[in-house]
């Protein structure tokens, strides 16, 4: 009686772990096909959202650039406190003609690096009316041989100054026939009409850019889309010290053919991640790279 005890203690015990093993990878299974089976968005719609933001990004770029050595002229011609925007480090600012009303050429000649390691050359044109920080005036951004990292800017930049105080300047933006030539020959063209606000501390340094409006073109894999801004997008001069080229919050609205995605920047954090959300309801966290 002992013996036979002893073998139907093992083997049930053998039962036990038996039925034990296949349960833990009955568990496993169905974990890895939960994960699998998690929801993501196809790889075109990804790919607009990355492609759309990094347009964006070298079209304001310039943008930026070029109120900034105005800003850089202002301060040396009152003596006060010279810019220190490294992206116009070793750039020659050539200003013809009176402040009121003239030409201001920002060269990059064969090449000046930024503190971001960004590599820029050829010419920022800037002809305006009126002082770039007062109401009414009116400048035009054009390109001459200019490029970002090998990558080609090409465009007219229309700005009017709507208004202006103490910490506020706002411009009525209009991108037109702009197009962006990329190191392997694919060409992606924009057109935008933005609302953007130069906003500054109480040191007199830009602080944040606030963006709205729309915004039309062909992306460089040669989708067409349209941009609508649906909550004012938000860039952080401080983020973009960190290497934040996008906004830090708001949110647009991408349409492609009969596609829309929605792109969330966020609540202010300093990063590159975005959330996308399709007209499905998935949402996926994604982070774009230029």
């Amino acid at each position: 009686m002992k013996t036979l005890t002893i073998k139907d203690g093992i083997r049930t015990l053998s039962k036990k772990l038996f039925f034990f093993c296949i349960s833990m990878l009955l568990t496993a299974l169905i974990s890895c096909s939960n994960e699998e089976a998690a929801p993501d968005l196809p790889f075109d719609e990804k790919e607009s959202a990355n492609y759309e933001s990094i347009e964006d990004y070298y079209f304001s770029d310039a943008d930026d650039i070029a109120m900034e050595a105005f800003t850089s002229e202002e301060e040396t011609q009152s003596g006060g406190k010279v810019a220190t925007d490294s992206r116009l480090s070793g750039a020659i600012i050539l200003r013809t003609g009176p402040f009121v009303s003239g030409n201001l050429r920002i060269d990059f000649g064969n090449g000046c690096i930024d503190a971001r390691g960004n590599l820029r050359r050829g010419l920022i044109v800037i002809d305006h009316i009126g002082r770039w920080n007062e109401e009414g005036a009116q400048l035009t951004i054009t390109f001459s041989g200019y490029s970002i990292n090998g990558i080609k800017i090409e465009g007219v930049r229309q700005v009017t100054v709507t208004s202006v105080t103490d910490l506020l300047i706002t411009h009525d933006v209009k991108l037109l026939n702009g197009k962006i030539i990329w190191l392997d020959g694919s060409v992606a063209t924009r057109e935008c009409h933005y609302t953007r606000e130069r906003e500054r501390n109480e040191n007199n340094l830009l602080d944040r850019l606030i963006v709205y409006g729309n915004a039309q073109g062909t992306l460089r894999n040669g989708r067409g889309f349209t941009i609508e801004i649906l909550e004012r997008l938000v860039y952080s001069r401080a983020c973009a010290a960190e290497g934040v080229f996008i906004a830090v919050e708001g949110k647009k609205l991408i349409k492609h053919g009969d596609r829309e995605l929605t792109v969330d920047y966020g609540d202010g954090a300093c990063d590159n991640f975005v959330t996308l959300t399709n007209q499905a309801g998935v949402s996926v966290r994604y982070e774009v790279g230029k």
